[in-house]
């Protein structure tokens, strides 16, 4: 992930395949860092609609709910 300015980071926890995992989600200029257990797996955009545009591949149901609680951090 190329160095940009932070804006905000917050945790997220979600059980995949029955184990819990600590996420932490970086706000940067125009796109979200996605960390899995201390490292960055992807990066996430928002522009018509949530897009990941790198890492390694997220399931849908993951992304839509790491996006959701993007959102509802927000709110």
């Amino acid at each position: 992930m190329e160095q940009e300015y932070e804006l905000h980071s917050f945790p997220y926890s979600e059980t995949v395949d029955g184990v819990e995992h600590n996420y932490r989600i970086t706000q940067n200029v125009d796109r979200y860092g996605v960390e899995k257990d201390g490292v960055v797996i992807a990066e996430l955009s928002h522009d018509s609609g949530w897009k990941q545009q790198s890492g390694e591949k997220l399931s849908k149901e993951l992304t839509d709910s790491i996006c959701n609680h993007i959102e509802s951090y927000f709110d």
